[in-house]
């Protein structure tokens, strides 16, 4: 860790089987074993750029969801090989089967894509008219807001009747409310 007067370091940690899931160490470590992620797919030349700057985002990510973005086949490639390489490195699996790839041309989805890492076997290609979820809101070529924004009502909808169904205090109903609806 570095501050302003010097740089600080840990005795090596030997992790052997894992932190357990609710521990409150595990979201700091999980955040750090992104680092290399991030730095790597900052540094390639891939993804879209951002209009009137000179930023380019090549992916999009949230503790355990990671998505992909490339102005063509080639970033993909790139982005795909640098996420394999990193993961393979500290030893992190990915769940395959909940992963899916489109690549979208301007006006229209092209049939198939070969991004061409041994992850590209194991990647299944998004059906045409089927939808991902990313962040809990399902994505596809055509998303249908209209569907979306009534799930969403729902949603939170069911989330408020839980919370009105307790018998916790008022005040603490509302305050709970209210931090569960900023962190969804």
């Amino acid at each position: 860790m570095k501050t302003k007067q010097e740089v600080m370091q840990s005795q090596p940690t030997q992790i052997r089987r894992g932190i357990f899931q609710g521990d409150s160490l595990s979201p700091l470590l999980f955040c750090i074993a992104h680092i290399p992620f991030t730095n790597d797919l900052n540094r390639a030349d891939c993804g879209y750029q951002v209009h009137g700057t000179e930023r380019k985002i090549s992916y999009l990510l949230h503790m355990d969801d990671l998505k992909l973005l490339g102005r063509n086949e080639n970033d993909l490639k790139n982005e795909t090989i640098i996420v394999q390489t990193i993961s393979k490195d500290i030893n992190m699996n990915f769940c395959l089967e909940k992963c899916a790839r489109i690549c979208l041309k301007i006006s229209f989805a092209q049939s198939k894509m070969h991004v061409g890492s041994t992850f590209d076997n194991d990647i299944k290609e998004l059906e045409p008219r089927k939808a991902y979820k990313y962040l809990g809101i399902e994505e596809s070529f055509d998303i249908q807001h209209k569907n979306e924004e009534e799930n969403l009502k729902k949603e939170y909808l069911r989330r408020l009747r839980l919370v009105l169904g307790t018998e916790l205090s008022t005040k603490i109903k509302f305050s709970s409310w209210i931090i569960g609806s900023t962190s969804t």
